[in-house]
C-alpha cells in the first residue's frame, strides 16, 4: 500500500512537498466547510426554536371559551409547538457543545500541525539547497584549478623528464620545510612565567589550553554580542596550576600575563592589558593562538588577526616579558633549499591551489551528504506524521458528521427520513479510500535519494562507496561486484544460522527500518577508504547492527546508484515485453497460452539482460543467487504432504516460499529499476519475481549469450 513517505519525492525535494501541502490545505478548507454547515444548521435550529416558543404571543385566545374542546385543542397545539421549540433549541445546544466546539478546536490544532510541518520542512530544504549551491561552487573551483594545473603542465613541462625533476625538487622543498619546522621547534621560544620554553613545548602548552580547558561564551555588557572561546582569569590560573609545575598562583598569574603580552589572549572587559586571577576578568583566545598550534579556528567571534609579536633576546635574569626574536638564525645543519625555477615555482603554486580547493571541497561534500541524509530522515518523519494527521482529519470529519446526525435525530423523530439520508452520507465517508486516492492522484515520485558525491578530478569515486556508478566502483574495487554488496550478502549468510527461524530470516528483508539507523551504518561503510571486505566485516561485527538494518543498507546502496541495475533504456523495452506477456495464473486462463506467454517473456528477459554491462549483470546475479538460496532453505523446511501432525498454517515459524518470493520481489522492485511513481513499481516486481522463479534458466542462457560475445 503506498504511503506519504514513499509518494511525494522530487529531485529538488520541495516540489513534491508543495503538491502534498496544497492538498492538505484543501483538507483544512474542507474542514471549514463542515464547520460552516454545522454552524448554519445550529443557527436555523435556534431561530426556528425561538419562533416556536414565542408562537403563543402571536395568537389571541379568548378567556371565556376555555371550556370548549376546540379551545383545549388550541392550547394543546400551542403547548406542543412550544415543546417542539424547546427541542429545536436543545438540538442547537447539542450541535454547539457536542459537534461545533470540539470539531472547531480540533481543526485549528490540525491546521497548526500542518503549518508547522510545512515551515520546518521547507525552511530546512531551502537551507539545504543554499548549501548545495555552495558545494557546487567549490566543485567548480576545484575543477578549474585542476584544469589550470593540467594545462600548465602540458605547456611548460612537455616532456616527462622535466616534470619528474620538478616533482623531485618539490619533494626536496617539502623536506626542507619539514626540517626548518623541526629546527624552529627546537629553538628557544622565550621566557613565560619565569620559565624558558622552546617552540615545541610552548605549542604543546597552548594546544593543551585550547583543547582541554572548557571554553565559554561571553556576552559583552550593554550590547547583545557574544564572544566565543573565552575563559576568566581564575579558570586559566587554576588550569595552569593543575597541569604545569608552577610554584604558586603568583607564578601562574605571571604566566597568564605573558600569554596576554604575547598576543595569545585578549582582555574582554573593555580596555586593558593586565591579567588578573579573578572570575570577574574575562579573556578571549585570539586567532593567533589557534594558528600558532595549527588548530582550526572555532566558529564564533573572529577578531582581526593580530600581528605576530616581535621578540628580543632573553637572559635568565630578565623579567617574564623578556622574549627572543623569532627570526633567530638557524643552526647550520639545516639542508639548503633546492634551486627552483620560475616555472617550477608556478607549478608548485598551482598544485597548492588544487590541494587547498580539493581539501575544502572534499570536506564540505561529506558534510553536505550527511546533511542530505538528515533532510531525508526529517522528511520521512514529517511525511509519516502528515499521513497520520490527514487520516485523523478524515476520521474526525466522519465522527463529527455522525455526532451531528445523532444530535439532530435524537430529538426530532419527524426528521427521521432526512436523518437516515444524512447517516447514509456519513457512512459513505471512507478515510482510507480518500487517503489512497490523494496519494494516487497527486503523488510526485518515490523515495529516490540523490547522493552528494565528491568528484575527485583525478580519481573519481575513490573516496566513497555509496552513490558511485557500478562500473567505477567495480574498477576501483578490482571486482566484478562491488565489495559493499558482496560483504553485506556474505554477512547475512553468516548470521542466518544464528537466527531462530525462517520467519525471522525472511522478515529481516521486509521489516521497516528507521532511516536514521540505516544512514548511521551507511556512514560507517562510506567514509573510510575501505580496501577489502575484511575491513567492512569488522565494522558490521563490531557495530552489532540488527540484520534488518544491514538489509536496509543494501537496499539504500542500490537506490543511491546513479544508474540502476537495469538502466532506463532496457527497462523501457522490458515494460513493453511484460505488458504483452505477463499474466497472473488465477486458474481461469488457458494453461497452454500461459506457458507460451511465460516462455516468450523469459526468452525476451534474458535476451534483453544480455546487453547489460558486466558489473550490472554480475551484481544482479549475486543478489538473485542470494535470495534463490534462501528460498531453497525455506522449501526444505516445508513439511511433507503426509505430515498430518502440524500443517504450515499452524506453525508461525514456517514461511511459504511463494509468499516470500512475492514479498522480496516487491521489496527490491524499485532497487533494480528505479521507478519514478508507485504504479511503475509493478515492472520491477515482475522482473525480480521471474529472476527468482526461473533463475537457473535465465542465468544459464545469459552465461551462454555473454560468453559467445
Amino acid at each position: 500500500m503506498p504511503s506519504f513517505s514513499d509518494s511525494f519525492w522530487s529531485d529538488d525535494l520541495s516540489s513534491g512537498l508543495n503538491v502534498l501541502f496544497a492538498q492538505l490545505e484543501k483538507g483544512c478548507d474542507e474542514n471549514e466547510s463542515f464547520i460552516q454547515l454545522f454552524a448554519s444548521r445550529m443557527q436555523y435550529e435556534v431561530s426556528y426554536g425561538r419562533q416556536l416558543c414565542a408562537v403563543k404571543g402571536g395568537i389571541d385566545v379568548a378567556s371565556d371559551s376555555m371550556d370548549t374542546s376546540t379551545a383545549a385543542s388550541l392550547l394543546e397545539l400551542i403547548k406542543q409547538m412550544e415543546l417542539e421549540g424547546d427541542q429545536h433549541l436543545t438540538v442547537a445546544s447539542n450541535i454547539e457543545a457536542l459537534v461545533l466546539k470540539p470539531f472547531s478546536s480540533w481543526c485549528q490544532d490540525h491546521k497548526e500541525r500542518i503549518t508547522y510541518s510545512q515551515r520546518i520542512l521547507l525552511d530546512n530544504i531551502r537551507n539545504f539547497q543554499k548549501i548545495n549551491s555552495y558545494v557546487q561552487k567549490l566543485e567548480s573551483q576545484y575543477f578549474k584549478n585542476c584544469k589550470r594545473l593540467e594545462d600548465f603542465k602540458r605547456v611548460q613541462f612537455r616532456d616527462t623528464g622535466s616534470l619528474d625533476r620538478a616533482m623531485k625538487h618539490l619533494k626536496l622543498q617539502k623536506q626542507h620545510e619539514v626540517n626548518m619546522k623541526k629546527e624552529k621547534d627546537n629553538q628557544v621560544f622565550g621566557t613565560v612565567g619565569n620559565i624558558e620554553f622552546d617552540f615545541k613545548t610552548m605549542k604543546d602548552i597552548i594546544r593543551l589550553l585550547l583543547t582541554k580547558l572548557p571554553k565559554e561564551e561571553y556576552k559583552l555588557p550593554l550590547i547583545s554580542y557574544q564572544l566565543q572561546n573565552t575563559n576568566n582569569g581564575y579558570d586559566i590560573t587554576k588550569f595552569l596550576l593543575e597541569h604545569m609545575s608552577l610554584k604558586d598562583s603568583d607564578q601562574a598569574e605571571i604566566f597568564g600575563q605573558d600569554l596576554l603580552n604575547l598576543g595569545f589572549l585578549k582582555y574582554c572587559n573593555g580596555m586593558g592589558n593586565t591579567f588578573v586571577n579573578s572570575k570577574k576578568f574575562q579573556y578571549q583566545w585570539k586567532d593567533y593562538s589557534f594558528k600558532f598550534v595549527e588548530l582550526p579556528l572555532n566558529q564564533g567571534e573572529s577578531p582581526s588577526e593580530p600581528q605576530q609579536p616581535k621578540f628580543t633576546t632573553p637572559t635568565k635574569e630578565k623579567s617574564s616579558s623578556s622574549l627572543i626574536n623569532s627570526s633567530t638564525v638557524l643552526p647550520g645543519n639545516v639542508l639548503e633549499p633546492p634551486s627552483i625555477s620560475e616555472n617550477e615555482r608556478q607549478l608548485f603554486k598551482l598544485m597548492d591551489e588544487v590541494q587547498e580547493s580539493d581539501s575544502k571541497y572534499f570536506k564540505e561534500c561529506y558534510k553536505m551528504d550527511s546533511l542530505r541524509c538528515s533532510i531525508e530522515e526529517l522528511m520521512i518523519d514529517h511525511l509519516s506524521f502528515m499521513e497520520k494527521c490527514e487520516l485523523d482529519r478524515l476520521k474526525a470529519v466522519k465522527k463529527s458528521t455522525m455526532d451531528f446526525c445523532a444530535a439532530v435525530s435524537n430529538k426530532i423523530s419527524i426528521l427521521k427520513v432526512h436523518i437516515e439520508k444524512m447517516i447514509d452520507a456519513e457512512e459513505r465517508i471512507d478515510p482510507d479510500g480518500d487517503l489512497l486516492n490523494l496519494i494516487a492522484k497527486y503523488n510526485t515520485g518515490l523515495f529516490q535519494p540523490k547522493v552528494i558525491t565528491y568528484n575527485n578530478y583525478f580519481n573519481p569515486g575513490i573516496y566513497q562507496n555509496f552513490g558511485i556508478d557500478l562500473e567505477t566502483r567495480c574498477r576501483l574495487d578490482k571486482k566484478v561486484v562491488p565489495i559493499v554488496i558482496t560483504t553485506l550478502l556474505s554477512y547475512m549468510d553468516k548470521i542466518y544460522p544464528e537466527l531462530p527461524s525462517d520467519q525471522v530470516r525472511v522478515s529481516t528483508w521486509t521489516d521497516p527500518v528507521k532511516l536514521s539507523l540505516t544512514h548511521e551504518l551507511r556512514s560507517q561503510l562510506n567514509k573510510p577508504r575501505l580496501e577489502d571486505d575484511a575491513e567492512m566485516l569488522s565494522i558490521l561485527e563490531e557495530g552489532k547492527y540488527s540484520p534488518s538494518v544491514i538489509a536496509s543498507v543494501l537496499k539504500i546502496y542500490l537506490l543511491e546508484l546513479p544508474e540502476p541495475l537495469i538502466p532506463s533504456e532496457l527497462s523501457d523495452i522490458l515494460r513493453v515485453l511484460y505488458g504483452r506477456y505477463w499474466s497472473d495464473d488465477n486458474g481461469n486462463g488457458n494453461s497452454k497460452d500461459l506457458e507460451r506467454n511465460e516462455d516468450k517473456r523469459i526468452t525476451g528477459l534474458y535476451t534483453t539482460l544480455s546487453s547489460l554491462r558486466k558489473p550490472h549483470l554480475a551484481t544482479l546475479g549475486a543478489i538473485t543467487t542470494h535470495f534463490y538460496r534462501l528460498i531453497k532453505i525455506i522449501k526444505m523446511a516445508k513439511p511433507k504432504e503426509n505430515d498430518t501432525e502440524k500443517g504450515p498454517s499452524e506453525d508461525p515459524n514456517l514461511v511459504s516460499p511463494a509468499e516470500f518470493t512475492n514479498n522480496i520481489s516487491k521489496e527490491f522492485a524499485n532497487s533494480i529499476v528505479h521507478a519514478r511513481v508507485y504504479s511503475d513499481n509493478e515492472l520491477g516486481f515482475q522482473i525480480f519475481h521471474d529472476l527468482l522463479t526461473h533463475k537457473r534458466r535465465i542465468f544459464g542462457e545469459l552465461k551462454k549469450l555473454v560468453s559467445s560475445d
